[in-house]
Order: C-alpha cells, then structure tokens, then sequence
C-alpha cells in the first residue's frame, strides 16, 4: 500500500494548491467578469448552481467507495461505473428541466443547455475526488493544481481570443475538470480494481447517509435558485457572486483538515483533532483580516460596479470563516463514525447512527436558510430593493446559517471526541495578523486606486506580498506551530 502523507503535510500541500489557484482564480474572474455583462455573468453563476445540484449526486457512490479506499479496498473502477450509469441519467433529466430553468430567470433556453458540457465529467471527478479523501486526499489537490492552470489557458482561448462569451465558460471549465479527472484517475490507478457490482449493492443499502447529504447540498443550493427566480432577476447574483468569490478565499483554511478524515477512520482521535486545529487557525486567522482589508479592491480590481457589493463582501467574509469551523466539526462527525464497519449492517442500524443524526439536523438547518433568503428575495422585489441591497440582505442569512451550523457541529462532535481549544494560539495568530495589516497600510495609503484592471492589480498584488511575508515572519516569532511547519517544509523539501 502506498505510504500516505502526514497529517499537516497532506494539510498544507492542500491549503497552497488552494491558494495557489488565488492568482488562476483570480485572473479567470478578471476574464470572465471583464468579458461578460453583469446579466451574463448573473446567468454563469445560475446555471453553474443548477448544475451543481445534478452533480452532487455523486456523492452517494463516493462517500462509502472513499471509507472503503481509506480501510484498504480498490474501489474506484466500481465507483466510476456506477458514477458514467447516473450521470447518464441525469443528463436526460437536465434536459427536462431546461425550459423552466431559463424561463425562471428570462433568458433563452440555449443559456441553460450550456450546462450539459460540465455534468457529465463534474459528476464522474465529484466521485474520483470523493475516493481521495478517504484514501490520499493529497491527490486531490494535486488534481485541483492542475483544473486551476487548464481553466484559465482554456478561458483565455476561448474567451478572451476567440471570443466565445458565455459558451466559451462552460467549454472551458468543462475541459479544464475533464483534464483534472484524467489526472485523479492516473494518480490513483493502484485503487482501480475491478468492477464489483455486489460493492455497488452494499453501498446502495447505506443509502440513508449520503442520500441526507445529498438532499442537504441540494437544499442548501437553492439560496441562488429561488433568489433569482423569486426577484426575477440574475442580477443580484452578479453583486452576490461578486462577493462571495472573495468570501470563499477565506472558507479556504477548511483545506488544511482534509488529512483528519482518513486519520480518524484509521483511529485517531482528539489530539490529531487539536494539531489540526492549531494548523488551521494559523493560516484561517490572517486569511480573515486580509479579506475584510482588501475586500473592496479586488472588487473593483473585479469589475468596478461590482464595489457596491462590498458590504455583502464583509458580511460573508464572517460567514466563510465561521463555515470553516464547521466544515472541521463536520469532519470529526463522520469520521469517528464506525457503523459502516459491521458486516452485517442493516438499514436500520444505518438510519440510528450519529452521521444520520446530524446530517438530518443540517437538513433541517439548511430548509430553514433557504426559506429565510427566499423571504428576503420577496421582500426584496416588492419593496423595489436595488440589486446591491438585495445581496447584502442575503449575506446576513448566510451568516445567520453559518452560525446555527458551528453550535450543531460542536454539540455532536462533542460527544465523541474531546479536544481543547487552543485560545492562546489564536491571540497570537490575531496579533500577527494585525501587525500584516499594520504593514500594508502604507502601500494603501500611497497606491493610487484605479479603475483600470492594470493598475488595480497591481495596487492589490503589492498590498499582498507585503502582507504574506510579513505574517510568516511575524508567526513564526510568535508561534511554535508555525516554527514546526517551517522545519517540517524544509524537511520535506530536502529530503
């Protein structure tokens, strides 16, 4: 069997691919926001959700061919099997929806169709990524490495050469995830195995689990949904979408505990918990006070109306960040969970487990979002709200949600594993933070603030490098964690 990475190794090769594609993501939204108008861009990120509903649905192969990967099995040419089957399926059931979907928003049915170049080959590397992280997640950010290179070549081919708009987005987004899936497959090809229908069949008998999961990301999907099509316009969710691709820069550090969930299934408990922790908050930390500093020049470095969404921004920059402590809490949950160990599991036991549990009070938390962003939508329309306004009311709601999901998480991951909080660790990282901010003040103060996309980036890329080199030196001054990742870096590297 292949040897898996360390925990904070797997942890940070995953967070630097992340931000890492911080500069691919970026100059992909310069593309694609500079080359759409806003109702275009409005309608990518609609379309975009739709689909993501079909494609979550693979998750109900993934989730157990993953435990199965990470306890020693070869589960991926089964999955995959599995995965091309539904997809197929799925694909048919898109095109039932498709007149609905584009009327909802008042656009043209081509608009929708678009989607159908990402399903397929979304669902099938949905499933490839799902087996990574029970087994080696770092595969997965290798694969993430690549998309992010392969999107922004393909969209400035296809976008801002050829020219191809709102097509040439989903083109390349669709050749970029194909290239990613190709790439998880080959790096994971001691899993391959044979086809094992009676595999199939006990992972369908579980399906309580992840079909909760599955219901709960469709359910949590629909805040863009029924938010376009309650205001009747795409346009809020340009300014919403606007926001939020900063605000998930923030949710990133959630990258840093993918190597907990296979070390949980193989038995660990909470001292891999508390490492973890520690690790995430000393890069989550200075991720947050970074957002919220630059948050309005890279909207405008984004597109310059896009600056009126900059209260949203602030407001799910919060959200994002406490989201993150729940993606962690989320984790311990289904990783202490043992009931799939049994050989003789039955439905039964499945629906009694503690996954179930929680997943079903997420479900509850999720509906209960849903409808209060749909309430704000209405209210929204009636009272004549602007679009701007309209994404701000949204941000609340989420940070309502993000909120009410860290309280659930803590109260379930409580009762299997104890851990401490490190508050010490988290008063140095703030103070570290705070002196990165101190930096670069100056250069915000003295770079001329502009709305040519030049000049932007290059007020927004100095204000960076001066903020990232002077946090790692501060954290490591301050910091023994940060000491230990810097040897074990060095370590790594020259071994």
């Amino acid at each position: 069997m292949t040897r898996r990475p360390g925990l904070r190794f797997t942890g940070f090769v995953a967070f630097a691919v992340r931000k890492g594609s911080l500069l691919s993501g970026l100059a992909f939204s310069l593309i694609v926001a500079r080359r759409l108008s806003e109702e275009d861009f409005g309608a990518w990120t609609y379309v975009g959700r739709l689909v993501s509903y079909f494609a979550v649905t693979a998750s109900f192969i993934s989730f157990w061919a993953g435990r199965d990967a990470g306890r020693g099995g070869r589960p991926l040419k089964t999955a995959l099997f599995g995965s091309g089957v539904m997809a197929t399926l799925l694909s048919l059931v898109y095109l039932g929806v498709v007149g609905f979907s584009s009327g909802a928003i008042g656009r043209e049915p081509w608009v929708v169709l678009l989607g159908l170049m990402q399903l397929p080959v979304l669902h099938l590397l949905n499933t490839v990524e799902g087996v990574s992280y029970g087994h080696r997640p770092v595969v997965s950010a290798y694969g993430f490495a690549v998309f992010e290179v392969a999107k922004v070549f393909f969209a400035f081919v296809a976008v801002y050469v050829v020219g191809l708009g709102l097509a040439g987005v989903f083109a390349s987004l669709a050749l970029a995830q194909l290239v990613q899936l190709l790439i998880l497959i080959y790096l994971q090809r001691d899993l391959l195995g044979g086809v094992v229908l009676g595999d199939l069949l006990r992972w369908l008998k579980g399906f309580s689990i992840p079909l909760m999961g599955i219901v709960n990301g469709f359910v949590y999907g629909l805040d863009v949904f029924l938010g376009g099509v309650l205001y009747g316009s795409a346009l809020p969710l340009a300014y919403w979408q606007a926001a939020l691709t900063v605000a998930l820069v923030v949710g990133m550090y959630n990258n840093l505990v993918v190597g907990l969930y296979p070390a949980l299934l193989s038995g660990g408990g909470g001292g891999e918990v508390e490492k973890v922790f520690r690790f995430a908050m000393m890069l989550g930390v200075p991720m947050f006070f970074g957002a919220v500093f630059l948050g309005e020049d890279i909207l405008r470095l984004l597109r310059p109306a896009y600056v009126e969404a900059a209260l949203a921004l602030y407001v799910l920059t919060i959200s994002y960040w406490v989201s993150g402590l729940t993606s962690l809490l989320a984790t311990i949950v289904s990783g202490i969970e043992d009931v799939d160990r049994q050989s003789n599991v039955s439905f039964k036991d499945y629906s009694k487990s503690w996954l179930f549990h929680y997943n079903f009070v997420v479900f509850l938390l999720n509906a209960v979002y849903v409808s209060v962003f749909s309430a704000v939508a209405v209210v929204a329309r009636a009272a004549g709200w602007d679009a701007a306004d309209t994404a701000y009311a949204w941000a609340y709601v989420h940070l309502g949600s993000s909120v009410a999901g860290v309280m659930v998480g803590y109260f379930f991951s409580r009762r299997r594993v104890v851990f401490r909080v490190p508050w010490a660790s988290l008063l140095r990282y703030a103070a570290a933070s705070t002196v990165m901010v101190a930096a670069m003040y100056p250069l915000y103060v003295v770079l001329p603030v502009s709305n040519t996309a030049v000049v932007q980036f290059v007020r927004v890329g100095a204000m960076l490098v001066v903020g990232i080199a002077t946090y790692l030196v501060a954290v490591v001054l301050l910091d023994r964690e940060g000491r230990g990742m810097v040897k074990l870096l060095i370590t790594r590297l020259t071994s």
